[in-house]
């Protein structure tokens, strides 16, 4: 065999196997990558769990003809509250405390500014009349009806809430 069909002969087996070679390690690349995209969405799901929703329960509130009521009603229940407990009531004020369990969700940056945006934002008549770093105050009109809602910073993470006519 000549000189040049060797060479011709090995110049095409290292071709060939450089070409597995390239297409295993492309292969491994990209199940790598479609791996990372994958982990990285999953981790991206679970840390874009939503702030809790505190309309229901504000709404529940806001309407009670009387707060003293409220203690033994689930659908009071303020989320982050371990019990009801934490509240206090009589006919004309409810008044709770609590630690925020949610993280701010990227648009607003702490618990506080977080509760008050929900309260701004679960009441068609309602005037945000205070606004301070460890103070929200609203006026919430229905009818002939005005309650005031404040919620206000206690310690580190800990809210009050506090609904009065």
């Amino acid at each position: 065999m000549s000189s040049d069909r060797s060479f011709y002969l090995l110049t095409q087996r290292l071709t060939r196997t450089s070409r597995s070679l390239f297409t295993a390690v492309g292969t491994g690349f990209g199940a790598g990558a479609l791996l990372l995209s994958v982990g990285a969405h999953a981790a991206q799901m679970v840390q874009a769990a939503e702030p809790a929703n505190v309309c229901p329960a504000l709404k529940h509130i806001v309407a009670a003809p009387d707060f003293k009521q409220l203690h033994d009603e689930p659908a009071a229940q303020l989320p982050g509250l371990a019990s009801a407990d934490d509240c206090r009531a009589n006919s004309n004020a409810y008044d709770c405390h609590w630690h925020a369990h949610w993280e701010a969700d990227g648009v607003v940056t702490d618990p506080l500014e977080e509760l008050g945006a929900d309260i701004a934002a679960c009441f068609p008549n309602v005037v945000h009349d205070l606004n301070t770093p460890t103070r929200q105050h609203f006026v919430v009109t229905s009818g002939e009806r005005r309650i005031t809602v404040t919620a206000s910073v206690q310690g580190p993470n800990e809210l009050r809430l506090r609904v009065a006519r």
